[in-house]
């Protein structure tokens, strides 16, 4: 059985979730203004300070940025689901408005150059990070059940399962961060004319 199927609910799980807070920061509504003055882009603006199109530092850090929230989702899932969940709601929402303000203040054709590039990478990754976090956090809770009604439970099978599909979303990460340094930088100039 490959690592996709053999994690196949979890991951339809965290895809759903995510999407659900992907649609509700997509139909939020957005007040009139520039991206400068809102909120949202000054903290985004401060992250991606330390981000240069076309440098293997920028490869580093959205690399190391990204797997520490993966790795947060993984490694945290066993504490009664709440960080893996956490994970895919304020990602897939954060998204959803990014979009929103990008493609009605900007244009659609920005928003995708900007975000698809990479997101067909990232995205994924973070379900997948998120799907291990919730087996091993499921698995977590079984094992705590069966203290308390004397059943045999182990979690090796799960927690080797869910670490081959965190192991995926690592991979898929570090594609998705060269993705982000070199191509949708070029891509952007190619709609918007040289950043």
């Amino acid at each position: 059985m490959n690592v996709f199927s053999e994690n196949s609910k979890y991951i339809a799980a965290a895809a759903m979730l995510m999407f659900l807070a992907f649609t509700l920061g997509v139909a939020l509504p957005m007040e009139e203004g520039s991206m400068s003055d809102n909120p949202l882009f000054e903290g985004l603006e401060s992250i991606m300070s330390y981000y240069e199109p076309y440098t293997p530092s920028s490869v580093i850090f959205l690399f190391l940025k990204n797997s520490l929230t993966a790795l947060l989702a993984f490694a945290l899932g066993p504490l009664l689901l709440i960080t893996p969940i956490m994970v895919l709601s304020l990602n897939g929402f954060m998204l959803g408005i990014v979009s929103n303000v990008v493609a009605s203040q900007v244009s659609l054709a920005v928003a995708l150059a900007s975000l698809a590039p990479h997101g067909i990478f990232e995205i994924p990754a973070l379900v997948f990070a998120s799907a291990a976090g919730l087996r091993l956090g499921w698995s977590a809770m079984s094992a705590l059940k069966s203290k308390f009604t004397h059943a045999q439970f182990s979690m090796v099978l799960d927690l080797t399962k869910s670490f081959r599909l965190f192991l995926v979303a690592l991979i898929l990460l570090l594609i998705a961060a060269v993705v982000e340094t070199y191509l949708t930088p070029y891509i952007l100039e190619l709609v918007t004319g040289p950043l």
